[in-house]
């Protein structure tokens, strides 16, 4: 009888360490499973960006006598413009409109998103563009890049740097 109870007890042990063990396996596939999301959600946030700044890049090279119209800063939002949509616009109009245009889509698309435009510095006719979005880890941060506006706290960011020619 005595033997009987030790093996049962040794059973029950064995049981419950194989529950631990199962238990570790399961708790690191969900940790994998996290971080292959979070990986899969910058990525889809930075596929998102590039097409945002190739959008207004394109923009900006259309309307090159006006380019120095697209200059923006962080936070600096667009608050109304004409609709270029089905009315002719001059210029400075359609410049205006893609500014609201980049701010619509920015809210609707990315997290928090907001952009700055700027000319570089140090390379003449080149501009650049970085567009953000809300970020707590940082994942994907350019700071500084040829001059650039930093990347604001709590955000990543995609740069593009285009040359316009007039």
């Amino acid at each position: 009888m005595q033997q009987l109870n030790r093996q049962l007890g040794i059973a029950v042990l064995e049981a419950l360490v194989a529950l631990v063990v199962l238990a570790f396996g399961l708790l690191g596939l969900l940790w994998m499973h996290q971080q292959a999301l979070a990986q899969q959600r910058q990525q889809l946030m930075r596929a998102v960006a590039t097409g945002i700044a190739d959008d207004l890049a394109e923009r900006m090279r259309l309307n090159a006598p006006q380019i120095s119209m697209y200059t923006k800063t962080w936070g600096n939002p667009t608050v109304s413009a004409a609709d270029c949509t089905n009315t002719p616009c001059t210029r400075q109009a359609l410049a205006a409109w893609d500014k609201l245009q980049l701010q619509q889509t920015l809210q609707t698309q990315l997290p928090a998103g907001d952009a700055a435009v700027f000319t570089l510095a140090d390379a003449p006719q080149w501009w650049g563009i970085v567009i953000a979005w809300r970020d707590a880890n940082e994942t994907y941060r350019t700071d500084n890049t040829s001059g650039t506006p930093p990347c604001p706290a709590q955000m990543s960011c995609w740069r593009l740097f285009f040359r316009a020619d007039r």
